[in-house]
């Protein structure tokens, strides 16, 4: 089983790769700063098209979209700027889609691929106490994009996850 994992540098996306590679999966964990395996910013197309080409041919059983930033966590409402917006939505939304997109063709090599995309609670309408307003509306749009997924891919076979931290630390790693 050939597992990718965007965000490995750190958290929960090192945790994910220890996990997958006690259970035996052959782990390929990517990082903005090549600190973890192979360098990769999710907001990259260029890097993006690079780390598919050096994937080209080999089956993905299983991506783990983890790469994601939070950039205004205690931020005041005055100090929100269009680059604290701009570089969060990039990484936590268009980086799960451009990952994707990416990665799709090897994707299509496995024999039952799966696509696991970590968002948060703070993304949830019902757990809005307010502050965080980037960050929660990036997970916001990232689980939008996981069930739009799901709905698009399950024709050929791809199944989609969307998970939060949250979760019991064995759902995802039964999600293999």
């Amino acid at each position: 089983m050939h597992v990718v994992i965007t965000g490995t540098s750190r958290g929960i996306g090192r945790e994910l790769v220890n996990r997958y590679q006690a259970a035996g999966a052959e782990v390929t964990g990517t990082s903005r700063d090549h600190s973890s395996g192979v360098r990769l910013d999710v907001t990259d197309p260029g890097q993006q098209a690079r780390f598919a080409a050096q994937l080209k041919g080999q089956p993905v059983d299983l991506l783990v979209c983890n790469a994601g930033v939070y950039l205004d966590k205690a931020m005041a409402m005055e100090d929100y700027s269009a680059e604290v917006w701009g570089k969060t939505l990039a990484a936590n939304v268009t980086g799960v889609f451009l990952t994707v997109q990416a990665l799709l063709p090897n994707l299509r090599l496995a024999e039952a691929p799966k696509i696991a995309i970590l968002s948060s609670q703070m993304a949830s309408h019902a757990r809005a106490p307010g502050g965080s307003y980037a960050y929660r509306a990036s997970k916001a749009a990232a689980l939008n994009i996981g069930r739009n997924l799901a709905t698009d891919l399950l024709p050929e076979g791809i199944a989609v996850g969307i998970y939060h931290p949250g979760c019991p630390s064995s759902t995802l790693q039964n999600y293999i």
